[in-house]
């Protein structure tokens, strides 16, 4: 894939719809702390590491397709405490055992390392008026297997309590409505205002749970 020479005018394409890619790898550019080393779990092309230019020395690439690493596997190759950071975009909806890369995830990341983590939110509440009519809900857009081979469903609660179990400290949730304004049509002043009536009206907690199409989650080894 060609992207834009530089990341500031990819990212812009991004936002602005221009390219194939989602928005996720805006909230794993903007979570990601300026350091040295980052694995990217599911690479795919390799788009994550583009963007992130000068905020990280070097980028390892881990996908099945591209470079054969198995996220089923027993154990991930990579040494105990090998990595500052590492960003999971889209990934844990597609293992047989989330609880098991979480883990392993844990392994690799050196103390106070840092997961970022976006998985599908099954609460978002346009799935749940899917669900209400009789249908379950379609949260992939990748036409590839059913619902884009997703084996797992899950709330802000359960990715919550995989991290915690998986021994991370410190859990911060966001929204992805944040990053995918486009998508929601909330532009300007009036996703702003509208933004601010529903904190007011829920909360933010109770706003993510329902407007957040995506759990996005940043957690503390």
């Amino acid at each position: 894939m060609i992207w834009p020479e530089s990341p500031i005018a990819f990212r812009r394409a991004i936002e602005e719809g221009k390219t194939p890619y989602g928005y996720r790898l805006l909230v794993g550019v903007d979570l990601c702390p300026t350091t040295t080393r980052v694995l990217d779990l599911g690479c795919g092309d390799g788009a994550l590491a583009h963007l992130l230019g000068a905020k990280v020395h070097t980028v390892v690439g881990a996908d099945l397709a591209t470079t054969g690493i198995d996220f089923n596997a027993p154990q991930l190759p990579y040494a105990d405490q090998e990595f500052p950071v590492v960003i999971c975009l889209d990934v844990l909806e597609h293992v047989l055992d989330p609880r098991h890369l979480l883990r392993e995830t844990a392994r690799i990341l050196r103390p106070h390392g840092v997961l970022i983590l976006v998985t599908p939110n099954v609460r978002f509440l346009p799935y749940l008026w899917t669900l209400a009519c009789g249908q379950f809900p379609c949260t992939s857009g990748d036409l590839a297997g059913y619902d884009g081979g997703h084996l797992h469903y899950f709330t802000y609660r359960d990715v919550r309590e995989l991290v915690q179990h998986a021994g991370f400290r410190q859990v911060e949730e966001f929204n992805f409505a944040d990053w995918n304004a486009r998508l929601t049509q909330w532009h300007g002043w009036g996703r702003k205002f509208l933004t601010y009536r529903l904190t007011t009206l829920l909360g933010r907690r109770l706003q993510r749970e329902f407007f957040s199409s995506s759990v996005v989650m940043r957690a503390t080894k």
